[in-house]
């Protein structure tokens, strides 16, 4: 499992040390969240999305399940990723706008635009 660590800040360069103690409460594990993401865009936004393997990320104030939302066509296979969806680890909701939607359509429709179909 790959961890991300957000809002920690590091000097750019020089020796830093760096302890982490976070207790998380995972009740929603990756293979569901990435379920969730997927059942999410192939619904909603479109039927060549899908969500690959998550990671999961440490945020100040919470945990969650960042899942990349990747287009791909039956020809071409994958074409390349085109937004990320949270997940809260703890309550299992997709952390979803309408900014961020109109994001994945836009770089789907960018990436199959310059795809040979």
């Amino acid at each position: 499992m790959t961890i991300t660590l957000e809002a920690v800040d590091l000097p750019e360069s020089g020796l830093s040390e760096l302890n982490i103690h976070q207790t998380v409460d995972i009740q929603v594990n990756a293979a569901t969240a990435r379920r969730r993401v997927m059942r999410y865009v192939g619904d909603t936004i479109g039927d060549l999305l899908y969500g690959e393997q998550p990671t999961l990320v440490l945020q100040a104030q919470r945990a969650v399940w960042r899942v990349p939302v990747v287009i791909a066509t039956g020809e071409s296979g994958r074409i390349g990723q085109v937004g990320i969806i949270d997940v809260d680890v703890k309550t299992g909701e997709l952390n979803i706008t309408e900014l961020l939607v109109e994001e994945i359509q836009k770089n789907a429709r960018r990436l199959v635009t310059r795809s040979p179909l």
